[in-house]
């Protein structure tokens, strides 16, 4: 699932201050924004995987309509997860397609 209303709402504010200026008293008068919980904010890293692994994400994610970082967000977020949670079948059937990957090599 994606969240295009962010992006939205960004590009519609990158547009308004591209053609708008502030006045040093509008700017003095500005609210702080809530900070987010640290729950929600995301950090981006750098991941490198074999060309044939990324291939496959690739297959899966499109497979099931969402792009490969969401996918592979929900596999390690499984992987994390609290030991008693349920873990999505499609974890389970890729952490057995690597298994069978593994002993066959």
């Amino acid at each position: 699932m994606t969240d295009n209303g962010a992006e939205v709402e960004a590009e519609a504010l990158a547009e308004f201050y591209e053609t708008h200026e502030l006045t040093e008293d509008e700017i003095m008068a500005a609210e702080p924004a809530e900070p987010l919980p640290v729950e929600s904010v995301m950090i981006t890293t750098s991941l490198r995987l074999p060309k044939p692994v990324m291939d496959e994400v690739r297959r899966r994610a499109q497979s099931r309509g969402v792009k490969p970082t969401a996918i592979m967000r929900e596999w390690i977020e499984a992987a994390v997860a609290d030991q008693e949670a349920v873990v999505p079948l499609s974890v389970i059937t890729a952490a057995v397609a690597e298994y069978q990957h593994r002993r066959a090599s």
